[in-house]
This record gives structure tokens, C-alpha cells and sequence, in this order.
């Protein structure tokens, strides 16, 4: 099969439709002597499209809303207490980045990402493979960049200096068979993680460490509440991204 096709009705659709893809994580801090501290949730919509820019290439433009949920009460995080500690910090509640973007290619026998445009991060380098496992189709992306991550505030400016490395896992799956079967958009499920340094609101100044976000990710329709309580959520902190009972892609 062709990994160029494969990646865009997959991730998208074949033809101008969006797509939703849904990341439902953890987040944790990863610090040498201690356990893996949990710190939040995350429940995040992003929307993917393909717009053909030359026969072998397609840009990818993407944007994202997302929530962090207390991990005890599973209600909106307002603060955050650190065991270290003992401090209670103020946590992030949303955020939202876009529209972002990047180009799709052939590349020899393969597909490379270029062109990444992200607000607040600049894009060091990107690998994407697209394997055959037992009937499945893998499309594993790992994206290493320096990047902020949202606070209490928003996003920070990477020249606030908040910024620091970081690497993107995304893994995707789907059959074979239904690939085979020519459908513009193809279902699919997968697995993501992130990592990069400890944002400043955590606290950890003293504690040198990682900070992580594990978790799914699954596709689905721009109409369909995946995570009902989630979708909620969201539609009544961002109204502006729906339209009745549908996201609405802002692609400007």
C-alpha cells in the first residue's frame, strides 16, 4: 500500500473533510529517588484536514482545545497540591493552540514531515514510518521540538523563555482490510506520549526531572461526543469551536 495514502486517510480523509482525533492522557512528573508522581488529566480534541498542495504532498492544517481534570476529584484542575513539596500551586484549566500546520511528502520509499508552522514551538526534527503488523497498519510520528506547555495563563511565548525540549510520540493503527476497501477516511486508534522539562508552575525547581503526558487517542466523527462528560466541558468553555452539536473547524 502507499504510505502516502495510508497516512492521510488514516490520520484524515481522502477528500476536504476534517477529522477529530481525540488524546485522553495522564500527566506526571518523573523525578530520580521518587515514584512517578501523577499530576493531572488531559481530555483534548485536535482536527486534522488535507489540503493538496502537489501530486506527491498535502499540508496538514491542525488545531486543538483541550482541559486538565483534578486527578482526585476529576473535576476541573483549579490547583495543584506538590507532594515534594507540600506547596499548593494554581493549575492550568485549558488551553487551545492553532491553526497550525505541516506538510505530508514522498520521500524515497517513504513519507517525511516538513514545513511544521506551531505557535509556540519551533520543530527540530520529525521522522514518520508506516509498518504492516499482523494486518494492522502502523503509522508511528515522533516529533522532537522546544516547546512551552500551558499554565494558568495560557501558552507561553517561547520568548518568555519558558521553553524546553521535548518529544512527541504519536502511534497509530488500522486494518489493513479497511484500507484495502477504499474508503476516503478509514477508522484508526492509537497511543500517544510526550515528554519535556517541568513547566515552571509545578514547582520543581529543586526536584530536577521529566514531565510526561501518556495516554490514547482514538478518531472519530466531528459530531460524535467520545467522552461525553469531556465534550461537555469543553463546548461550554469553548463555545466559539461549536455549532450546535458539532465541532466547528477555525481554520483562520
Amino acid at each position: 500500500m502507499d504510505p502516502l495514502d495510508i497516512y492521510r486517510r488514516t490520520l484524515t480523509s481522502g477528500g476536504p473533510e476534517p477529522a477529530a482525533w481525540w488524546y485522553l492522557g495522564t500527566t506526571s512528573f518523573v523525578a530520580e529517588g521518587h515514584p512517578e508522581i501523577i499530576v493531572n488529566h488531559v481530555e483534548t480534541v485536535m482536527l486534522y484536514r488535507a489540503e493538496p498542495i502537489e501530486p506527491d504532498a498535502f499540508r496538514v492544517p491542525w488545531w486543538e482545545i483541550g482541559l486538565f481534570r483534578d486527578a482526585i476529584t476529576g473535576e476541573l484542575a483549579t490547583d495543584w497540591l506538590n507532594p515534594l513539596t507540600g506547596v499548593t500551586v494554581a493549575a492550568p484549566r485549558t488551553f487551545e493552540e492553532g491553526p497550525s500546520g505541516y506538510t505530508i511528502g514522498r520521500s524515497g520509499g517513504g513519507i517525511v514531515l516538513t514545513d511544521a508552522v506551531q505557535a509556540f514551538a519551533a520543530l527540530d526534527r520529525a521522522k514518520v514510518t508506516v509498518t504492516d503488523v499482523n494486518g494492522r497498519v502502523c503509522v508511528t510520528q515522533v516529533e522532537e521540538k522546544v516547546r512551552s506547555f500551558p499554565g494558568r495563563d495560557g501558552i507561553p511565548d517561547l520568548d518568555a523563555g519558558q521553553g524546553s525540549r521535548s518529544r512527541t510520540v504519536l502511534q497509530w493503527f488500522a486494518n489493513a482490510s479497511d484500507l484495502a476497501a477504499n474508503a476516503p477516511s478509514v477508522p484508526a486508534t492509537g497511543l500517544y506520549s510526550f515528554t519535556i522539562g517541568a513547566p515552571p508552575w509545578l514547582g520543581m525547581d529543586e526536584h530536577p526531572g521529566v514531565f510526561c503526558v501518556k495516554g490514547l487517542m482514538h478518531k472519530a466523527p466531528l459530531e460524535r461526543p467520545l467522552n461525553p462528560r469531556g465534550w461537555s466541558d469543553l463546548k461550554a468553555l469553548f463555545p466559539q469551536y461549536f455549532k450546535g452539536d458539532a465541532i466547528q473547524p477555525r481554520w483562520h
